[in-house]
């Protein structure tokens, strides 16, 4: 738990360290004199957002498919009455650690950034998340747990490199804008493919497992209902998220243009409201 909370503290620091002193100086000059300070502000966002998920998606595919028990899925429960299920490397502990701590340091942030339409479901994502994590690595679901961590992360890699383009050229204008537009539009469709294909494919098949094929091998407590229970909560977070995306694809085909109704700023503090 120390090791946690220092862990959440030290990413904290980091995310708004560099955002401040690095990432928005760097995207006020990228965007140009005519960007606002609000653009600003949720480029330097999605660009941190980028980093730490894309950071985490190498992490991930580099502890986890190394794993003895990674697949079949059997492997994930049938070593629980021995007490197998217990033992955690030190590369998944740490994955695991600075996971938690990551999304700990995110219900957080969340408070002090611009307020998203989806701000609590974020919230709802983020906590139940933490919760998820410290759980299943005290019952001994650190497998199943580990392999939930590394499914969720790729697919928000090519959402923030989208909201990047899509800034940068309703920053610019002109030229700039269709170009950056069009990256935005292909890096969105990107987004989209891997978020049905890992979030709404392979993740319900892990909700599944867990349901149906943990049983049989061991006796559920309250330790196991408390982890099923959170893994559907994540589960209808997503398709809530998946119906929010294709909203967006039914926009891009009739107007030609992507724009994130997912997690966008409710409104514009130093922007004028546009009537609807």
């Amino acid at each position: 738990m120390l090791v946690f909370l220092l862990l959440s503290a030290g990413v904290f620091f980091v995310n708004w360290g560099l955002r401040k002193a690095v990432v928005e100086p760097l995207a006020a000059k990228l965007l140009g004199a005519k960007s606002t300070k609000s653009k600003v502000q949720k480029f330097a966002q999605s660009c941190m957002e980028m980093v730490f998920y894309g950071a985490f998606t190498v992490f991930g595919a580099l502890v986890v498919p190394g794993q003895t028990w990674f697949w079949p899925s059997k492997l994930w429960w049938s070593d629980y009455k021995s007490g197998k299920m217990l033992f955690v490397t030190d590369a998944l502990k740490a994955y695991y650690l600075l996971y938690a701590a990551r999304y700990a340091q995110g219900i957080v942030s969340c408070l002090i950034e611009h307020k998203r339409k989806d701000f609590w479901e974020m919230q709802m994502h983020h906590i139940v998340t933490v919760s998820l994590i410290g759980i299943s690595y005290a019952f001994g679901w650190n497998r199943v747990g580990a392999v939930v961590m590394a499914l969720l992360d790729p697919a928000d890699v090519p959402l923030h490199v989208a909201k990047q383009f899509k800034y940068v050229g309703d920053a610019r204008g002109g030229k700039t804008q269709k170009i950056m537009q069009t990256g935005a539009d292909i890096f969105f469709v990107v987004f989209m493919l891997l978020f049905a294909v890992m979030r709404l494919g392979l993740y319900p098949y892990v909700v599944w497992s867990s349901t149906f094929e943990g049983p049989r091998h061991f006796q559920y407590g309250a330790g196991a209902y408390a982890c099923v229970a959170l893994l559907f909560v994540l589960l209808g977070l997503q398709v809530y998220w998946f119906a929010l995306i294709l909203k967006v694809a039914i926009k891009v085909i009739t107007s030609g243009a992507a724009e994130d109704v997912r997690s966008d700023d409710e409104d514009e503090e130093d922007e004028p409201k546009k009537k609807k």
